[in-house]
């Protein structure tokens, strides 16, 4: 005969089938809650990578406006710059015609010297007795204009400091229809006979200035102290008014 299982056994029985099942749930859950968590990181990996594409897509829309918006800026600063170029060319222009020998231009000043006096066109003693005068034969120009723009004045007056001045001083002339700048770039004595040192006829635009030489001399010489300048900016319509 079959013995009869006690209820202890059945007890134990039940218990153990009890915590099989707890072990196949308690497994099954955790199993479920891994799947869970991997779906979330997922999930929110493909949420950062989302984001990370929009901001790099929003960054990139900005810079790609930021350079629209700039070469839009330069492209009417430049526009604005032809302009004012245009009239100041065309203002300079009129002003030319109208000027007549003897004429008062302006002024000059020279960095580093005392130099700083009305400019006038031509240079004979009328000239010379009230400032500075422009050359205005031989190919010289006006003040701005392409060429040699060629300065004299008195060493014992208004040029009188002509030799303090220095490589890289400015030289400014002002007048009704811009102010322009040159810059040194070198001296040197010569002699009124030194025509190719002058610089007359030439297309290129500089300023040169020029007094009797030696310094505060009162009679009679043939040497010149002479001071060569280019323009600081100059383009294919002469010198750019600063």
């Amino acid at each position: 005969m079959k013995k009869q299982v006690s209820s202890k056994e059945k007890v134990h029985r039940c218990m153990l089938g009890c915590l099989a099942a707890l072990l196949v749930c308690s497994g099954a859950a955790c199993a479920l809650i891994l799947h869970a968590n991997e779906v979330a990181r997922q999930r929110e990996a493909e949420a950062r990578a989302a984001a990370e594409a929009a901001a790099a897509e929003e960054a990139a829309r900005q810079a790609e406006a930021a350079r629209a918006a700039s070469e839009a800026e330069a492209q009417r600063q430049a526009e604005e710059a032809a302009a004012r170029r245009k009239q100041q060319v065309e203002d300079a222009a009129e002003a030319h015609e109208n000027v007549e020998y003897g004429d008062r231009l302006g002024t000059i000043r020279v960095e580093g010297t005392e130099i700083d006096c009305d400019l006038y066109w031509g240079d004979s003693n009328a000239q010379f007795d009230a400032g500075a005068g422009c050359h205005a034969t031989d190919g010289c120009v006006l003040p701005g204009e392409n060429g040699t723009v060629f300065i004299g004045a008195h060493t014992g007056t208004f040029f009188a400091d002509l030799g303090s001045a220095e490589v890289g001083d400015r030289i400014y002339l002002d007048t009704d229809w811009g102010n322009f700048a040159y810059e040194i770039t070198e001296m040197q004595v010569i002699y009124e006979t030194d025509i190719d040192k002058v610089r007359w006829g030439a297309e290129e635009p500089s300023c040169i200035l020029y007094t009797c030489y030696p310094f505060g001399i009162l009679t009679h010489t043939d040497r010149r102290y002479a001071v060569y300048a280019d323009p600081v900016e100059a383009d294919e319509n002469g010198v750019i008014p600063q």
